[in-house]
């Protein structure tokens, strides 16, 4: 290197973390460091804004991706050889429909298919298992089944298939999705008790083992859990509990610890945060790895993921940015090293399972596979300050409350006393705490909606829930489906039935005082609050009044019984009492005014304000009674 040769950043000095931590603070002029810049998460993590090396991983931290504790990757290559496994999810209850459907996909790039219900529970048949499997090359394509409280059904139907068409048992690979804790807590019940379905787990895992070495019996699905409102440590937690509860059971029925860990398979959500989802499937497999490890198989602890977009995060309202949040999602999963992927359509949350939607949902996963080339790269989120400390936390977090469900009496326990339900329910409050304030935003539902595009028809529920058949052995109340925008979307429901029923489309004025510079900022905030919940702004946009008489004859003739007054502090200050109370001479049913008023609330109230609608008020309450009234 020659002796002139730049060096870049070398003339300037290396600040230390408190030199940088007194000037945030000097920027932030006496606001709180911790309130401003730190972010919680639902398990109470601490996110911090900035990260340094010692917040990475030790130097002696095992990182080779195959090697426990596999936070790396599950295996040698993680991926890199062939990219991860595209696994389409495909239902119906036409098996020839969504044999096409199938087929259609293979020759598209899906590599393997995640087969949902054909009929409603009990009501499956091996005919249909197989008409809906014509054609398709099984020791080619593998088949991952999602049979809910049918599994055991499915599984055997499956493998007489397999036996059928005559397919080396060598070659052939598959899920068989027998899954009875978590069938427990997405339908609400089993047909047999839980000692009796573990018991049951574990000889079909022993046969299955025998017979088919590379198809996998059990499969620990934490969707479930994320879907009711989990944190991630939650989710981990009930995964490793349920992972544990079925090692058990199948190494009771015989299996020795490393074969009976090959019989499992993990399903977990990715959402759009795309670092919380690396950070909780690294987690994971370290967890998992600690497990195989206290069970005497610490090489055999590679955990086989696959990542599942999460219903919670999709929406009704503005559905195609659900195309968004799954491909973040993807990407996520992708950049952690789950093992196979499925992107739900962005119509999942009305049902509506079209070709339109498959397609997108297959050929998200195919660019980010083939055109961005994530799976070239081992762990491509390791030795990132960030990520490597949210995964240490997490896992840790996730352990803690693994030992509690032990202590607890474990899975089963936890699911049928209610007290696990109990613990999502509090962490979804909290959850739907920041979503009211709109400190968790959706775009296009809580944020920046378009009123004149419609929601898309709900045709079915991704929900699976539903009242235990006669003869259950155990019921419980199933686990709901939280979806984010669903509270939001109900008042947006609410307004579009008043209009339906001949009353107009709910409507408020904008009593915008001032000119423009100087009320537009607020105006937009009230434009963009109200339509949140399906209410209209009305008035003129290009302009403000410029005296109370003014707002309170053009809010006359507007036809609205509801005016929001909208402009500067100081503006407020010399108009906002004046025009509140003309605004209710002229027959303002409800005033609001756009602003946190502080010590001004009182005179505003007394003059004729009966809402202040601000940055971190409670959207849905205020909405709520606005359609109300």
């Amino acid at each position: 290197m020659a002796d002139d040769e730049l060096i870049l950043g070398a003339e300037f000095p290396s600040p230390s973390a408190d030199e940088w931590r007194a000037l945030v603070e000097k920027v932030l002029d006496g606001a709180p460091f911790d309130r401003k810049l730190v972010h919680t998460t639902y398990e109470g993590l601490r996110i911090e804004p900035l990260y340094v090396a010692e917040d990475g991983p030790r130097s002696d931290a095992p990182g080779v991706p195959g090697a426990a504790p596999f936070v790396r990757g599950s295996t040698a290559t993680a991926g890199v050889a062939g990219g991860w496994d595209i696994r389409q999810h495909h239902r119906g209850e036409d098996p020839a429909a969504v044999n096409a459907a199938v087929l259609a996909d293979l020759e598209r790039g899906v590599t393997s298919i995640l087969l949902g219900p054909l009929a409603p529970a009990g009501a499956a048949t091996a005919e249909a298992l197989g008409r809906a499997l014509e054609g398709v090359y099984l020791e080619i394509a593998p088949v991952a089944l999602d049979w809910g409280p049918d599994a055991a059904a499915g599984a055997r139907w499956l493998t007489e298939l397999f036996s059928a068409r005559g397919l080396d048992p060598t070659q052939v690979r598959a899920e068989l999705g027998v899954d009875p804790l978590g069938t427990l807590a997405r339908h609400g019940w089993l047909a047999e008790s839980v000692p009796e379905a573990l018991a049951a787990l574990g000889g079909l895992a022993t046969a299955t083992a025998a017979a088919w070495p590379q198809v996998s019996t059990a499969r620990v699905d934490a969707s479930v859990y994320a879907d009711a409102g989990a944190s991630a440590a939650d989710e981990i937690a009930a995964a490793m509990a349920t992972g544990v509860s079925y090692l058990r059971a199948l190494t009771d029925a015989g299996l020795d610890v490393p074969t009976a860990l090959r019989q499992l398979s993990f399903r977990f959500t990715a959402d759009a945060d795309q670092f919380a989802t690396m950070a909780k499937l690294r987690a994971a497999r370290r967890t998992w790895a600690r497990v195989a490890e206290a069970s005497g198989a610490a090489g055999d602890g590679g955990m086989r993921i696959h990542a599942v977009t999460a219903c919670s995060m999709y929406s009704r309202r503005d559905p195609w940015v659900n195309l968004l949040r799954a491909t973040l999602a993807c990407f996520g999963a992708a950049t952690a090293g789950a093992d196979a992927i499925t992107v739900l359509p962005f119509g999942a949350a009305a049902g509506q399972w079209d070709e339109l939607g498959v397609r997108l949902a297959r050929n998200t996963q195919i660019i980010l596979a083939e055109e961005s080339g994530l799976h070239r790269v081992a762990d491509p989120a390791g030795g990132s300050w960030y990520v490597e400390s949210r995964t240490e936390q997490l896992a840790a977090e996730a352990w803690r409350r693994f030992q509690a469900i032990e202590a607890a009496g474990g899975m089963a326990a936890v699911l049928t006393d209610g007290s696990f339900a109990a613990q999502l329910d509090a962490t979804w409050q909290a959850r739907r705490a920041n979503l009211a304030r709109r400190r968790d935003a959706i775009t296009g539902v809580s944020e920046f909606p378009d009123l004149d595009q419609p929601p898309l028809a709900v045709i079915g529920s991704p929900a699976a829930g539903g009242d235990a058949p006669a003869g259950a052995a155990v019921s419980i109340e199933a686990l709901p489906l939280r979806r984010a925008a669903a509270p939001f979307e109900a008042l947006r429901d609410k307004a579009d039935a008043i209009e339906a029923a001949g009353a107009g489309r709910p409507t408020v004025f904008l009593a915008n005082l001032g000119p423009v510079a100087v009320h537009t900022a607020r105006a937009t905030f009230a434009k963009n609050f109200f339509e949140v919940g399906g209410i209209r702004t009305v008035g003129p946009t290009d302009s403000g009044f410029a005296d109370a008489a003014a707002a309170a004859t053009a809010f006359a003739g507007s036809g609205s019984t509801r005016a929001a007054i909208c402009s500067s502090d100081g503006l407020y200050a010399e108009h906002a009492a004046a025009t509140a109370a003309a605004l209710k001479a002229a027959g303002a049913a409800t005033v609001y005014l756009a602003g946190n008023p502080g010590e001004l609330r009182g005179e505003y109230e007394a003059a004729g304000v009966d809402e202040f609608i601000y940055v971190g008020c409670d959207v849905l309450d205020v909405l709520g009674r606005a359609l109300d009234s």
